[in-house]
């Protein structure tokens, strides 16, 4: 799934300067990523935001920016509607870094504006490299990977080592099961089915991995997983689960 890439500077030129290093990055590495908005003004984006529903998205944001919000305020606000967004800020404002902390914003990292220009072009070709490989490249078997973040702490799994996924008795949150381990993350269930669709959902609190399955209980209406994991489905599942049995 394409990933999508949003720009926000108060200095026209830069925008400009910045989106010609993005999307000549992009197309020269034929990486799956899209820069849909670049502006100057932080509501564009919550605007757009509001038009288009984003998961796994990457910002760049000017950390200073000169309008009725900041960069840190946007990122707040941003960080609070998606917990899944990734946020490089942009800065020649070294002390601002610390607000960041105390704000619980966890940047991916930070851009320093240089006089050097290809200073800023090695930086941005370094994140958008780093994003297209935690996001879509397995170097040992090229699998597609599921991508959460739990606190501040970005996390992968291989699509093939999930068994299944629930959601939590904790209110917007999952729990994910898979071949020895077990998370717990901010997630919906609908936007989950929608960006993975290897994985099929046999009932509104289970999404499962067709591949994991070891055996299905029909009478009992129980599908069993490795380890001793199971979920349940509903009678109106069971015509397209005897599909895959």
């Amino acid at each position: 799934m394409t990933l999508p890439i949003i720009l926000c500077d108060d200095d026209i030129l830069l925008v400009a300067h910045y989106q010609q290093i993005i999307e000549n990055a992009i197309m020269i590495n034929d990486y799956d990523m899209k820069l849909v908005l670049a502006t100057t003004d932080p509501n564009d984006i919550f605007l757009y935001l509001s038009n288009n529903k984003l998961t796994n998205s990457l910002f760049f944001l000017d950390i200073d920016l000169a309008t009725t919000m900041t960069g840190i305020d946007a990122a707040q606000r941003i960080r609070t509607e998606n917990e899944f967004a990734q946020i490089v800020f942009i800065t020649s404002h070294h002390e601002l870094a610390l607000e960041t902390l105390k704000r619980q914003i966890a940047p991916l990292d930070y851009i320093v504006k240089d006089p050097e220009i290809q200073n800023e072009k090695r930086q941005i070709e370094n994140i958008l490299n780093g994003r297209h490989e935690s996001t879509f490249i397995d170097r040992s078997s090229n699998q597609r990977h599921l991508s959460f973040r739990i606190g501040s702490r970005c996390f992968r799994v291989a699509i093939s080592s999930i068994y299944f996924i629930e959601t939590s008795a904790s209110p917007h949150k999952v729990i994910l099961y898979g071949d020895n381990i077990m998370y717990e993350f901010y997630g919906k269930m609908n936007d989950l089915e929608k960006e993975y669709p290897e994985l099929l959902r046999v009932h509104k609190s289970f999404l499962i991995n067709p591949e994991k399955i070891k055996s299905i209980d029909f009478k009992n209406r129980i599908i069993l997983f490795p380890e001793e994991y199971s979920c349940s489905f509903p009678l109106v599942k069971s015509k397209l689960l005897k599909k895959l049995s």
